[in-house]
């Protein structure tokens, strides 16, 4: 704790010690006389201001700097000025109760917040604050910053990678938990990329790193959770709208309600001076808008924290309050549906002189250079053994497949719109699965069959959207229409495209979203591929998207643990954050009407300025503890 939060607390606990004796006094002693004078002047009046400008000096200090940057008008401005007018009409003890349960209202909001942004830090402590670096078989401790890309460190049983890296040495189990939430330990080896964030379980890895800190996938991901209160919802904008008109109108009507009743009624009475000022400071304090201002930001914040514990990564309040409005699901299949782990299951030749062995090796030298999932489940690790000297001219055409040269012969391996485009005559195969189809010299020499399995959450949970609000759902793959009917049976989605290039994924995307005009689409993919599709839509969702920058820059929501089941829960809470929102506006706005409306007409009399108090301090806190009660929930399911 801080020297000035530890000053604070004692302001706050002084000003309740003294107020409490103060109230008794004035309400048991404070008409009478003591000596010429009486108790309230010569007893509660230099008490009450002592404490006062104990609690409120930096008030005023904060104020002028606010008029400085001509900014007049905010709920400190409100509060001096209702205090000020307190004190004026001799209601001192109602003057220092204006500021200390002010004071008591921002103290607890801090606490609330603090409390918010813990549960996000907790849940999201992944950032390691020290590298050991490897300097000719010396380890060095380092901050991670200081670390550059291709300097080697390593990282012992039970430490958390600090930087994104290829292992060199070591094999090891790591936990990924705090990153996918996936419990069991997964097994790493050496040539395996790791991500930072993770933690070694047993044997010493030397890593070499790939990434700066700035670039690794932990600092992403913590920038991302930074800045998640950035873009604001149309609730927060009109917040902040409603608070620069309201506040000037509330201190014009109270300096109007001071003034113009007076002048009328008898302009020569003091007392009828003194009873309509009090009635305007007390105005004042009821319309302090405190309880929207903090109320409404905090319950986004908190719902996003929320999210993250089940790890859901949301970039904005913005995009919390589009989830719980979801109309429409958008998905790729490959690493969104299915697994992405593609294994070849069969292999088809043209004709019998042809062998499979020979089909796989053409195959294998074609994808050699290739990073596509497909083309790693051709190689099935063996990218080192291959000869590829005698391979020319390789072209990547997108969508299709592989063109190139080997020795001195056109290879194509690829879809069937590579061999139809170079009008090779081939055998179509109709198996359920990936189909590669392979040519050489100008012959079809046969097909390979390579399956990617569905995981045992997508079914359940896309099978299930309807219970969320979805109304509808739509699948767009690259992969052939057989392959994709037949996942899309499984999960219960009945919009289907397949054979899809990324630019006919975009074409497709923008017509989905012409229909659902005025309705919230998301688009679920893994980030990469998928990135101009997600610029499209109203939300762009990554599944399993770490390690991938794309992933991460591309999208505004993350599914850290790569589940679909994530999305529904994270649209629970969206929802329950929108009510919390919805009932905090509303409470808030018809209780301080309805203590304007007290407050002026004066039926209240001397304890129109509790009444204020209530609506300020005690409205904040009801809606504010609201806001708390996102936290307070059974366990998602």
């Amino acid at each position: 704790m801080s020297k000035k939060e530890k000053f604070d607390i004692f302001r706050i606990v002084l000003g309740i010690v003294t107020f409490l004796p103060l109230l008794i006094i004035d309400l048991v002693l404070g008409e009478n006389s003591l000596g010429t004078s009486d108790v309230k002047t010569l007893i509660i009046l230099p008490i009450s201001l002592a404490v006062y400008l104990l609690l409120v000096y930096d008030f005023f200090i904060e104020t002028f700097k606010n008029f400085k940057k001509k900014r007049f008008f905010d709920e400190i401005t409100l509060t001096l000025i209702a205090s000020i007018a307190a004190f004026a009409v001799n209601q001192y003890v109602e003057a220092l109760a204006v500021v200390l349960f002010f004071q008591i209202g921002e103290k607890f909001e801090d606490y609330a917040v603090n409390k918010s942004r813990k549960s996000i830090k907790e849940v999201l402590d992944i950032r390691s604050d020290k590298a050991t670096l490897l300097i000719n078989n010396e380890e060095k401790v380092v901050d991670p910053y200081d670390v550059n890309i291709g300097e080697k460190i390593i990282v012992k049983s039970g430490e958390r990678v600090p930087l994104d890296g290829v292992i060199l040495q070591g094999n090891s189990f790591i936990d990924t938990s705090s990153l996918t939430g996936e419990s069991v330990p997964r097994k790493v080896k050496e040539n395996d990329e790791i991500l930072s964030g993770v933690i070694n379980k047993s044997s010493p890895l030397i890593i070499e790193v790939r990434k700066s800190f700035y670039d690794s996938t932990v600092s992403k991901i913590m920038d991302m959770v930074e800045n998640a209160t950035n873009a604001k919802t149309k609730n927060e904008k009109f917040i902040t709208r409603f608070s620069k008109y309201y506040t000037p109108i509330v201190m014009a009507l109270a300096f109007l309600l001071a003034i113009v009743p007076p002048l009328f009624i008898n302009p020569t009475n003091l007392e009828t001076w003194k009873d309509y000022i009090y009635i305007a400071a007390s105005i004042l304090v009821v319309s302090c808008p405190c309880a929207l201002v903090l109320s409404v930001p905090m319950a986004y914040f908190v719902g996003i924290g929320e999210a993250s514990k089940i790890k859901m990564l949301i970039k904005g309040s913005v995009y919390l309050e589009k989830l719980s409005k979801l109309d429409t699901v958008i998905l790729d299949k490959t690493g969104t549906i299915t697994k992405g782990n593609f294994v070849v299951t069969d292999i088809y030749p043209a004709t019998q002189s042809i062998n499979k062995e020979e089909i796989l090796k053409l195959a294998k030298i074609a994808e050699a250079n290739s990073l596509h999932p497909i083309a790693l489940s051709i190689l099935n690790g063996d990218k080192d053994k291959i000869d590829i000297s005698e391979f020319k001219d390789e072209e990547d055409i997108e969508g299709k497949g592989i063109k190139g040269t080997y020795k001195g012969k056109l290879l194509l391996v690829g879809n069937s719109k590579l061999l139809e485009q170079y009008n090779i005559d081939y055998k179509e195969n109709n198996e359920i699965g990936t189909i590669v189809y392979v040519s050489y010299d100008y012959k079809f020499y046969g097909s390979i069959i390579i399956k990617d399995e569905i995981k045992e959450d997508s079914i359940k949970a896309i099978s299930t959207f309807n219970k969320y609000g979805i109304k509808d759902s739509y699948m767009l793959t690259g992969d052939n229409l057989k392959t994709a009917n037949y996942v899309a049976s499984l999960c219960g989605i009945k919009n289907v495209k397949a054979n899809l290039l990324p630019l006919d994924k975009v074409e497709n995307v923008k017509k989905i979203k012409e229909e659902k005009k005025n309705k919230v689409v998301a688009f679920l993919g893994d980030g990469i591929n998928d990135a101009p599709s997600m610029g499209l839509v109203d939300i762009a969702v990554s599944m399993g998207a770490l390690g991938s920058d794309a992933a991460i820059e591309a999208s505004d929501i993350v599914l850290m643990d790569d589940k679909i089941s994530t999305l529904e829960k994270g649209i629970k809470i969206a929802k329950k954050t929108l009510n919390v929102v919805y009932f905090n506006i509303i409470f808030a706005l018809i209780f301080k009407v309805f203590a304007i409306v007290l407050t002026a007409t004066n039926l209240l009399g001397s304890y129109a300025m509790w009444l204020g108090i209530f609506a300020d301090v005690g409205v904040t806190f009801i809606c504010v503890c609201n806001s708390l009660r996102l936290m307070i929930h059974k366990k998602i399911k």
